[in-house]
């Protein structure tokens, strides 16, 4: 198996082959500098960025939370961009929610609620590690119809981490180096990801898909519009991972430790949930509930009052709460406190999710993911299904390497400027949008892709594993996407589809 970054030794039999691996990195970034295939120099500088990271991610060349610090570093030797513009990229709004969800996870871990959890999805669904994988898959896959992929993986890979803690892979290394362990964290990102766009809520890539397309038509696209489009095409892909996911993705064991008798017997043994798990899981329960339930009171809590009752703001005034609410066990004053925070948050977190969001807005910033729209302008008018395959993986494409939102920001803008007036339709662009934004959302194989695979990188998802499959289960989604649209449109010229919502 592969080691971990941090365990590097010069004194390691393989140490040559580390330097080379470290070596190449800079070097393919200095040898795209001088192939115009991709584009004018400073989208060559963002394409350049890109191979450096993903491939010393994928090698291991360095520890991964080093990686993420490239932009950093070359801003440091090349100014490609302002420097305070390259260290504001790895800012997001979701910083909250990524530390307020991970450290009350760790409250979690601390007073049990982790472990009872982990207990309870084991008794689910046995101890066989592919059905595992499926089940997060699914359980996440649905959760995300409602909420964005990001808070669906700041919610779900805590607990699919305390689940494999309680399966004996109790540290970062140990989930790398298990096929089985990578394989349960890579079906949380993958499900929140597949689920993104179901609804004009499931993610960042549908909101912006949903703001362009609104301003196309000029009215408002409802809640149940979206859904009925795009739910089906949602589960059948979903179906298609979760089989791909079963008969190819193959563990190096087939049970993880444990009988469902002893998890039983464990489970019964930690008793009733005390005090301390109840004040953790009911405010958990409490944020999450608000957040569905978003949609329903919008419109009575608008202005800067009430911007707190936002997700993310919300998870991390929770977090911070913790440490002053009082605890009645006799070894802790309060039910969070540093000493158990240093324990059990994930540090790896906050530097593989601000550089994966980084990565993808240097893309476009340097125009990068522009030079990928424009290849495809030449697939306009090659035929029927040449085109919908064309733009089916054209939009894949940008946002494995950039990531699903901003994907969404450029190839929306871009399909709705080159289909405007098809098939004689006054809104001709509307099936291509559809067909583009679901094909945007099926990306698996980098961690820049969505914030979901930033957060399971930073509990020790094998990042070589995540993609080499997330480029075949891409494969396979964009297949799935390009035969179901082909057929949508060309075949059945649903009207569901080809018109605009609610005409």
């Amino acid at each position: 198996m592969t080691s971990i970054p941090s365990q590097t030794s010069t004194e390691s039999p393989v140490a040559l082959r580390s330097l080379i691996h470290k070596a190449l990195g800079p070097l393919l970034f200095l040898l795209i500098q001088f192939i115009p295939f991709f584009g004018p120099p400073q989208a060559r500088v963002g394409f350049g960025i890109l191979v450096w990271m993903v491939y010393w991610w994928i090698t291991v060349a360095v520890d991964i939370k080093f990686t993420c610090l490239v932009p950093v570093i070359l801003v440091a030797f090349y100014p490609y961009l302002p420097v305070e513009k390259v260290l504001q990229d790895y800012m997001h709004k979701h910083i909250l929610l990524i530390v307020g969800a991970t450290a009350v996870t760790a409250a979690w871990a601390k007073w049990g609620f982790a472990k009872r959890m982990a207990l309870q999805f084991l008794l689910l669904f046995g101890n066989d590690t592919r059905k595992q994988m499926v089940g997060w898959f699914f359980l996440t896959g649905l959760v995300s119809f409602v909420m964005g992929n990001t808070p669906v993986a700041a919610i779900f890979a805590p607990i699919a981490a305390a689940s494999l803690f309680y399966a004996g892979y109790e540290t970062f290394e140990s989930r790398w180096d298990s096929a089985a362990a990578s394989n349960i964290l890579i079906a949380v990102a993958w499900g929140a990801s597949a689920g993104g766009m179901a609804t004009p809520i499931g993610g960042g890539q549908a909101v912006v898909t949903l703001g362009f397309m609104e301003k196309y038509i000029g009215h408002e696209v409802f809640f149940l519009d979206w859904s009925l489009r795009m739910v089906p095409i949602s589960l059948c892909v979903m179906v298609a991972m979760a089989a791909f996911m079963y008969f190819f993705m193959k563990p190096e064991v087939r049970l993880f430790k444990g009988s469902r008798n002893f998890y039983e017997e464990e489970l019964k043994a930690m008793g009733p949930m005390g005090y301390e798990e109840k004040v953790v899981f009911w405010g958990f329960v409490a944020i999450v509930a608000l957040a569905l339930l978003r949609p329903l009171y919008i419109d009575f809590v608008k202005g800067p009052f009430f911007k707190w009752l936002h997700p993310s703001p919300l998870f991390f005034i929770f977090a911070v709460s913790l440490f002053f609410f009082p605890s009645k066990n006799n070894q802790e004053k309060t039910i969070l406190s540093i000493p158990i925070l240093t324990r059990h948050f994930p540090v790896a977190v906050l530097f593989i999710w601000p550089g994966a969001i980084a990565l993808g807005r240097i893309l476009n910033q340097t125009g990068a993911s522009a030079v990928v729209a424009d290849w495809l302008e030449v697939f306009l008018h090659a035929g029927h299904l040449t085109t919908v395959a064309a733009f089916s993986i054209g939009s894949n494409l940008l946002s494995q390497v950039t990531s699903d939102t901003s994907a969404a920001g450029v190839m929306i803008p871009l399909v709705i400027k080159t289909f405007e007036g098809w098939g004689g339709l006054q809104f001709g662009a509307v099936p291509f949008i559809w067909l583009s934004s679901a094909a945007l959302s099926w990306s698996y194989a980098v961690a820049s892709s969505t914030g979901a695979q930033g957060i399971v990188a930073g509990f020790g998802v094998n990042l070589k594993r995540m993609f080499i499959y997330g480029i075949l289960g891409g494969v396979l989604s964009v297949l799935v996407t390009i035969v179901y649209f082909y057929v949508a449109i060309y075949v059945f010229q649903m009207d569901a589809y080809i018109l605009p919502p609610s005409m």
